[in-house]
């Protein structure tokens, strides 16, 4: 069976990070490694490829295509999968990935042949064996039309075998993460212990938390080629034990690697010492969901942090010389009061670089509107970006509320601070990324002026 595993690039309608991030799809790479021989697999990353998906069917004739993706992609990878069954009607499709794990009625339709809901890793080669007549369709993998009955489903089992690098090769060289070239992702846990209500991620697990064996994880690690190594668990700064217990296997095995990783403030703020030990093996970024500098907003969003600590978290990563990416999610009460006690707050705090969620209700998390506060529809999955204005603000009119938003980015990319400090990063690099936030200046300038032109 020849197996063609397909990221999608992601429609013009989005706002997108990819304009300054452009990672591996360690997804596709996972399910590459379940594939044994005489099976073959290719990946195809349409982010980074310039020929359509139609050329790649003409040149390896698969019998199987799989596609994963966000909410954002689900139209994309409808089209795409129709755009395969007019190719060949006879090639299977699969579409699996973080938005068809929880919202799989999405993905329903005649294109698509399965949609894989509950782990994949497991189930995946018991779909080729189903494929080659030698077992029934696994649990977990839904047909076409067929509901999905949560009660039904498999236990979480969180099988991950190695993944296989190789298959991405001709990209390699291109990925990259902001200003960390040649990046590598890793990944070390599944879901999060905490129970933030704007949070998408803790679906994919319904709450469960579960953590690999280091052993493993550093075998893994060991055997990647790129320096830059971002560890992409939804919250690596949780256990201190787990985290020490990293950064001696690091220095036991004498890896030369620079680590971004994601980490909660209260973490941070508690364990300065944890933090310098990490710097020394190559902790280079952390991004912390800051979110708010207000009491009120942190506690409405469940994040069960104050304001204050953030403020330390934030000193702890300034005083050790480790870049902070921060997200802020953006309450649609804001008026310009509270986008101006944002803007000082982070230059107080000498922050660089940041990500300006508005507050959106993605489907099944607990911060929720009633519809009619809705300013994009459910099925416009293009819009349901974490950048585009989704709840109708109450204080603003929407373009205003764009035009703030815009001009907090603005302040934030030319404060004269912060561009001295981004000196230190290969002209190349920062060129990459000017034009790459001027193009994300474009997309929400488009949105402002859509809105204004409704108003």
């Amino acid at each position: 069976m020849r197996i063609l595993l397909v990221r999608p690039r992601q429609p013009d309608a989005t706002i997108g990070l990819q304009h300054i991030m452009v990672v591996e799809p360690l997804e596709l790479e996972v399910i590459g490694a379940l594939v044994r021989p005489p099976d073959t697999v290719r990946i195809v990353d349409l982010i980074l490829e310039t020929e359509p998906l139609e050329a790649f069917l003409a040149e390896e004739r698969p019998d199987l295509v799989g596609f994963t993706g966000y909410i954002t992609s689900v139209g994309v990878v409808r089209d795409l999968a129709a755009r395969v069954k007019r190719f060949d009607p006879a090639i299977r499709t699969i579409v699996g990935g973080p938005h068809a794990e929880v919202c799989p009625e999405d993905f329903d339709g005649p294109d698509l042949d399965f949609r894989a809901v509950r782990n994949a890793a497991t189930a995946f080669p018991l779909l080729l064996a189903h494929l080659a007549g030698a077992g029934p369709l696994p649990a977990g993998v839904l047909r076409p039309g067929e509901a999905c009955d949560r009660a039904l489903l498999p236990a979480f089992d969180f099988a991950y075998p190695q993944p296989r690098r190789e298959l991405t090769r001709r990209y390699r060289s291109r990925y990259f993460y902001f200003y960390q070239d040649h990046v590598a992702l890793l990944k070390t846990a599944f879901g999060c212990p905490y129970t933030c209500g704007f949070c998408f991620c803790r679906l994919l697990t319904e709450g469960r938390h579960h953590a690999r064996e280091l052993g493993p994880v550093l075998e893994e690690l060991e055997g990647i080629q790129e320096r830059e190594i971002y560890i992409v668990d939804d919250d690596f700064l949780f256990s201190r034990e787990r985290v020490l217990a990293f950064i001696e296997g690091v220095r036991a095995r004498g890896l030369d690697k620079h680590f971004q990783v994601y980490g909660r403030a209260d973490f941070i703020a508690a364990n300065p010492d944890v933090l310098a030990r990490f710097r020394e093996v190559g902790l280079r970024v952390v991004i912390v969901g800051l979110e708010s500098f207000s009491d009120a907003d942190l506690e409405a969003y469940g994040k069960r942090t104050p304001a204050a600590v953030n403020v330390q978290a934030v000193d702890v990563l300034n005083k050790l010389d480790i870049d902070i990416y921060a997200t802020f999610i953006l309450g649609p009460d804001w008026a310009e009061a509270e986008f101006a006690h944002l803007d000082r707050a982070m230059a107080r705090l000498k922050i660089r670089f940041a990500n300006l969620q508005p507050l959106t209700p993605l489907p099944g998390v607990a911060c929720q509107v009633p519809e009619d506060r809705l300013l994009v529809r459910r099925d416009q999955w293009a819009s349901w970006d974490l950048a585009h204005v989704t709840i109708r603000p109450s204080r603003l009119p929407v373009a205003a509320y764009y035009r703030q938003i815009m001009a907090l980015y603005q302040r934030l990319i030319w404060r004269p601070r912060n561009l001295l400090r981004n000196l230190r990063y290969p002209l190349p690099m920062q060129v990459r990324i000017l034009r790459g936030l001027a193009r994300i200046q474009g997309q929400y300038a488009r949105a402002r002026r859509g809105e204004a032109d409704r108003a």
